[in-house]
């Protein structure tokens, strides 16, 4: 453009006589002094106003970002603190004693402070620094409060005297917070001055430069008809190629905007030709598959097939899209590497202007993380669901179990008593294993529910584990032979010992459902591997004596290798619905590592399936005994109270038959009525958690204030802690449902062990 412009300048000043180039020279000198006189004109003109408009928005930007964040400050802080907010509510709930002031005041207290933080951190002046510290010292003083009001509450204080306590002299505050707003004010108005008198100044200089502009105007039409006349034929040469440049560059900078638009697309793109010829893929497809745009360029799509999708599938798109009909869907993709991903797809005709198809293209987003969230989404929903269903059902199904079993072993003592026959026998014992079976999904669910561990101890796993295969062979088909290997010494470690229980019984019964009615042997063996530096084999990393070695096999068909990576996530299952929960297998490795202990497994068609379980090694103590055949039993009087009426006459009975002598109450209010008659008349209470009227620890803690040597016991179907004040840590505590054998341990040890004396010590 610019070697054409200058021919053309050069043939119009070949036509232009000398004489009249000599003629417009003085006129083109007078021409530059104006351009000059205008350019320093307007260079003071312009630093002026530049110098006034930087001071109006000095003074904007003093007012609006400097006073207002303040002033919002401000507003939170009265909203918050005034006779409205804490102030108001700390009242109330002195006067009322109603638990939702407590939580709106600590809600208040929370954005309270965050405003005085966020005051602070704005580097406030002194004055402003020195009434946010004396507001914040009195709202920590009401914060303290809170607790303290709340402590009177349960006190039984009255509203009075919990003022006495937590009465806070805040008019400091008060007036710290008029000191703050009044101080915002002479900002905002000291700003807002500012700002008028640099308008007025503006105005004024905007007066002074419209009278220069209409004199500079006046010449610059002087000078505009003087240039106008020498250019215009230069303008005119040039004006046609400017218009074809100008086309041009607007057609070059609209396919690279689009050539970018594509290329850094977040979506991935591909078009082939009508063959199915790849003709082009963006970047976002070349970082999705790991290929070059070497790899895929003139090569087909189906070199991204992993196998999910059909030939039928497939078939069916081609068939869409050579009728000009679009698709949509998902593909599971491979990439270079031999990895997959997850496309959201959709494939379209390109047409050209008579409607004919020239091209194919995809448009694709990896949704792989997408669907890995979502999956973990719906685990979660799951193991939430499972939460809210233990949390609703074990207090009631734990009593109902509670009645069944005990029930059940009573029944059994009588019937082992008067000796009437094995088929009676044989009934109870069917009852009793579906008893233990139910209670052993409700604590499957509970463990979820609960997220917490059980009591461990020192076990004989040995023991136990007999203990176990005592159950399993009662329940197990004849076809199925039950074998376990072990050494004669104590194996012992530290594990909750219902835990353990559950651990061997659903590894046992896993292997039951896997040898099927083709029978077998299932093999569990004991064994210790000994530390490393005995020539053992890898350790665990507590195991300081060694790691026990427990192993559970089985001749069933193993599992397929699709699933072994799955196998221990909740819910997984590989058995017919209404065959199994999910639950057995990652229970056991939740319960495992809570041991601090270790869990894996081989499995083949061929040899069936094998879990090893390695926990650490510890010493075994001489006491480490097996559960007695022969309960304890007593004669004491115990005051039993328990608001279910069917469970109260189960374990009175269970009690009765231990020898002791019971007074059961359904009414903890009348149960406490009854005790303060005659207080050393009981040698032991046991009472249910959750009752009307009163609960366990009310009670406890009542019966106590007459008596404070009193054994107790607390026997509910609730998992969870119980919140029992300072010096009530020797009440005893177990959970329903409970047997027999171990309702006899527990009251012993609740009366025998030495009571604490008062709550004071």
């Amino acid at each position: 453009m610019q070697n054409d412009s200058s021919r053309h300048r050069a043939k119009y000043r070949a036509k232009t006589p000398a004489k009249r180039r000599l003629r417009t020279m003085p006129m083109a000198l007078m021409g530059v002094g104006v351009l000059l006189l205008i350019l320093a004109s307007m260079i003071g003109l312009s630093y002026e106003t530049s110098t006034r408009f930087h001071n109006i928005e000095k003074g904007w930007e003093n007012y609006s970002e400097g006073a207002d964040p303040r002033g919002i400050w401000i507003s939170e802080i009265r909203g918050y603190f005034g006779y409205g907010g804490m102030i108001h509510n700390f009242k109330n709930y002195v006067l009322r004693q109603d638990e939702k002031y407590a939580r709106t005041l600590r809600i208040q207290t929370d954005l309270l402070q965050k405003a005085i933080h966020d005051y602070l951190d704005s580097n406030p002046s002194a004055v402003e620094k020195q009434a946010l510290i004396r507001i914040h010292s009195v709202v920590d003083e009401y914060a303290q409060n809170i607790e303290k009001i709340s402590e009177g509450i349960r006190q039984g204080l009255s509203a009075e005297q919990i003022d006495q306590i937590v009465r806070v002299d805040d008019s400091g505050a008060l007036r710290a917070l008029l000191i703050l707003e009044h101080n915002w004010l002479n900002q905002r108005q000291s700003t807002l001055n500012n700002i008028v008198s640099a308008l007025s100044n503006g105005d004024s200089l905007v007066r002074s430069l419209t009278g220069a502009m209409v004199l500079l105007t006046v010449l610059v039409a002087l000078l505009v008809l003087m240039f106008s006349i020498l250019a215009s034929r230069a303008l005119r040469a040039n004006a046609e190629q400017i218009r074809e440049l100008m086309a041009r560059k607007q057609a070059e900078e609209e396919e690279r905007k689009l050539a970018w638009v594509v290329q850094q697309s977040p979506a991935s793109i591909l078009i082939t030709d009508t063959d199915g010829q790849i003709e082009f893929v963006n970047r976002k497809l070349l970082e999705m598959t790991g290929y070059k745009e070497q790899d895929l360029i003139g090569h087909s799509p189906n070199l991204l097939k992993s196998g999910h999708t059909s030939e039928a599938t497939y078939r069916e798109i081609w068939d869409r899209l050579r009728q000009g009909l679009p698709w949509s869907g998902v593909f599971k993709n491979l990439r270079k590497d031999g990895s997959h991903y997850w496309a959201a797809t959709s494939l379209l005709p390109l047409l050209d202007e008579a409607g004919q198809i020239t091209n194919y293209i995809g448009v694709g987003e990896d949704i792989t993380e997408r669907r890995r969230i979502d999956k973990q989404i719906a685990q979660v929903q799951k193991m939430e669901a499972v939460g809210i269903l233990a949390g609703s059902v074990a207090h009631d199904f734990n009593n109902v179990l509670m009645t069944i079993i005990g029930n059940t072993e009573l029944i059994k003592l009588e019937v082992d008593e008067l000796e009437t026959g094995d088929e009676i026998s044989a009934s109870v014992d069917q009852i009793e294993i579906a008893s233990r079976r139910a209670r052993a999904l409700i604590q499957q669910l509970l463990t979820f529910a609960r997220q917490q561990p059980g009591l461990a101890k020192r076990l004989d796993l040995r023991l136990a584990i007999e203990e176990v295969l005592e159950l399993i062979r009662v329940s197990t088909p004849a076809t199925i032979r039950t074998d376990f290997i072990a050494s004669e010494k104590p194996l012992a470690t530290d594990i909750d010992p219902t835990t353990f229980f559950q651990i061997i019984m659903n590894l046992c019964h896993n292997a039951i459902e896997a040898i099927g009615d083709q029978g077998g042997v299932i093999t569990v063996t004991l064994d210790r591997i000994p530390p490393a530096g005995e020539g053992g084999l890898e350790q665990l990393p507590d195991g300081a004596l060694g790691s026990l070695r427990i192993t559970v096999h089985d001749e069933g068909t193993g599992i397929a290798p699709e699933y072994q990576n799955e196998v221990f996530e909740p819910f997984f299952s590989t058995k017919p619905v209404g065959k199994g929960t999910g639950l057995g297998l990652a229970i056991v490795r939740k319960w495992v590592d809570e041991a601090d202990g270790r869990v894996t497994f081989e499995s083949t068609p061929e040899t069936g399936t094998t879990f090893t379980l390695l926990f650490p090694q510890l010493d075994a103590p001489s006491d480490i005994t097996a559960t007695p055949d022969q309960p304890p039993r007593g004669v004491e009087h115990i005051l039993l109270v328990d608001d279910e009426e069917a469970l109260l006459y189960t374990i009175r009975r269970m009690m009765a038959r231990l020898g002791y002598q019971v007074e059961a109450f359904s009414d903890p209010v009348l149960a406490l009525r009854t005790f303060r008659t005659n207080p050393t008349r009981y040698d032991l209470v046991v009472t249910d958690m959750m009752m009307p009227k009163m609960s366990g620890v009310e009670l406890i803690v009542a019966l106590r204030d007459i008596r404070a040597d009193i054994p107790a016991m607390v026997i509910s179907a609730y998992q969870a802690k119980s919140s029992f004040p300072t010096g009530f840590e020797n009440v005893g505590k177990i959970g329903k449902p409970v047997s027999l054998v171990e309702l006899a341990i527990a009251l012993r040890t609740a009366l025998d062990d030495e009571p604490v004396l008062s709550k004071a010590d």
